[in-house]
């Protein structure tokens, strides 16, 4: 299970950013299996400064006991993927921050889900 935002300064046509989304979200598909949303924003290159000009930043939530190898796998896919649909951009142009979300961080439906964990124990 993941969820994942993406935003990118590179410089696409409506149609490569569809494209590369598309890219990324079949490739995401082959790690996250059971479940997977992904939303890719673009930032206008006037709005950012040094090396954040062509560079993506994928922030990844998944439940915290998502294994080192799994990150591993995530992040070299993303970054192979990246490079294979939008060419090599230079170092420090795919970045991958990860965020968890247990039971004491979540929220659903307006409740915390510990919340909605302890009451359904209750019975």
């Amino acid at each position: 299970m993941a969820t994942i935002f993406a935003a990118t300064s590179l410089d696409l046509t409506e149609e490569q950013r569809d494209s590369l989304a598309d890219a990324l979200i079949n490739d995401l598909g082959t790690i996250y299996k059971h479940a997977l949303s992904f939303n890719l924003v673009q930032i206008p290159q006037d709005s950012c400064r040094g090396d954040s000009i062509n560079q993506t930043t994928f922030f990844v939530c998944v439940p915290p006991y998502a294994t080192l190898e799994k990150k591993r796998e995530t992040i070299e896919l993303l970054h192979n993927t990246m490079v294979r649909e939008t060419g090599y951009q230079g170092e420090l142009k795919n970045i991958v921050l990860f965020q968890y979300h247990d039971d004491d961080g979540v929220g659903k439906d307006g409740e915390l889900f510990a919340d909605i964990k302890a009451r359904k124990a209750q019975g």
